[in-house]
């Protein structure tokens, strides 16, 4: 672990921590890695029960960057088939409230209220819950809630009938008691807190997602075409069917652009396994498609590529900041994002990208069209170096910092 400046403690509460493999997990560690004025202990769940996902690619990133981690061991009753069964629950408000009862014992048995403030991060949201509880207990202990994506208010939830009524009570209960919350974007912000008092607004904050320069790795084989990468995984309506369209279209159009040229995929997409009944009318060797790989191994993909992809759901707008989107801009490498108006967009504008609208097979075409073209032609642009550094999490962590200390330092 690194040697912190500061005796003052926080604790991160967390279902979302390596080796557990999310994306938030990886998200929470870059984010608080380089803090500087306060020891960062955890306080997460035992994954190995439930047989989640593992990644133990950042175990060393963990082991030098923060201090304690605990993990609670879930009940007894919860294996992995049952938690599995679980992900049908989305309501309480999600499956990972079984788990609550168990960090809240943690929490208590690792004395909670010694620690200066804790941060209760989500993904998943039942973490806020046991933050909540805790808080209840211990009324003088700063809490910051932090969130990655919105709450009751995500579009990819809302439409299950139900859900955006049941959770905004959970959420009410959140961010009036937390001492601060802090979002990824200023969209997410503003949706989130149209719903309540004008004055709770007083204590949000804005702290965007990170990279860290140090994790990417380059391999320097010789390549013989450009390489187009997607590096995330595929579910619902954040899909590459009209992506795929779009290759057809210009395909038929001129059957040699595609020369020199791969789109590589690498991950899942969930309930279409069998990418081949897509993309038959492509040319051989077009498509590559990679199983998913390790955090770390995945930004080795990422730097080994030419141009990187963002493909978002074909929402009007969008307030998320995609995690994979800041992987991206921490590789240097030119991104075309196929996103609606919204967070991801407006980041976009500002670091420098290329875009197209995801609801438009013929926006798309034009966009991947003009990509292809600059990438032969050497003319494609980078992130601008200073807006990109803006995301690093030497950066972040320093605007996590100044939030701890308005806190603590009461």
């Amino acid at each position: 672990m690194i040697n912190k400046s500061s005796s003052k403690k926080i604790l991160l509460l967390t279902y979302a921590f390596p080796p557990l493999q999310a994306p938030e997990s990886f998200l929470s560690v870059k984010a608080l890695a380089k803090i500087q004025s306060h020891e960062v202990d955890v306080l997460t769940i035992d994954a190995s029960i439930i047989n989640y996902a593992r990644d133990e690619s950042l175990e060393n990133y963990v082991n030098d960057n923060f201090g304690k981690v605990y993990r609670a061991k879930p009940s007894k009753w919860i294996n992995k088939k049952i938690f599995k069964m679980m992900r049908f629950v989305s309501f309480f408000p999600d499956r990972f409230r079984f788990f609550n009862s168990q960090i809240y014992k943690k929490a208590l048995e690792i004395n909670v209220e010694s620690y200066d403030l804790i941060i209760s991060w989500s993904q998943w949201h039942s973490i806020h819950l046991v933050a909540s509880k805790l808080k209840k207990k211990y009324p003088s202990l700063q809490w910051v809630s932090h969130f990655s994506d919105p709450w009751s208010d995500n579009p990819f939830l809302a439409r299950f009938l139900g859900y955006k009524a049941s959770q905004y009570f959970f959420e009410k209960r959140v961010i009036k008691n937390s001492n601060a919350i802090n979002f990824t974007t200023n969209l997410s912000r503003e949706l989130v807190m149209s719903k309540y008092p004008l004055s709770w607004m007083d204590k949000t904050y804005v702290t965007p997602h990170s990279y860290d320069s140090s994790l990417y790795k380059k391999n320097n084989a010789k390549k013989t075409k450009f390489v187009i990468s997607y590096v995330g995984n595929f579910y619902g309506p954040r899909n590459p069917l009209l992506l795929l369209k779009s290759l057809s279209q210009i395909y038929q159009k001129d059957n040699d652009f595609f020369d020199e040229i791969v789109f590589r995929f690498i991950g899942k997409w969930f309930g279409n396994d069998d990418w081949n009944l897509k993309i038959n009318d492509l040319p051989e060797g077009l498509i590559e498609v990679k199983s998913p790989v390790t955090y770390v191994d995945s930004l080795a993909e990422i730097s080994n590529s030419d141009l990187l992809l963002v493909i978002d759901a074909p929402f009007t707008s969008s307030v998320f900041f995609p995690s994979k989107l800041v992987d991206y801009i921490g590789s240097g490498l030119p991104i075309l994002a196929i996103t609606p108006e919204g967070s991801c967009l407006n980041i976009l504008k500002n670091i420098g990208g290329l875009h197209a609208f995801p609801n438009s097979i013929d926006s798309i075409s034009d966009g991947i069209e003009y990509a292809i073209s600059s990438l032969k032609n050497k003319s494609i642009k980078s992130p601008i170096k200073k807006e990109k550094e803006r995301y690093s999490n030497d950066y972040v962590s320093k605007e996590f910092e100044i939030m701890f200390k308005q806190l603590t330092d009461i």
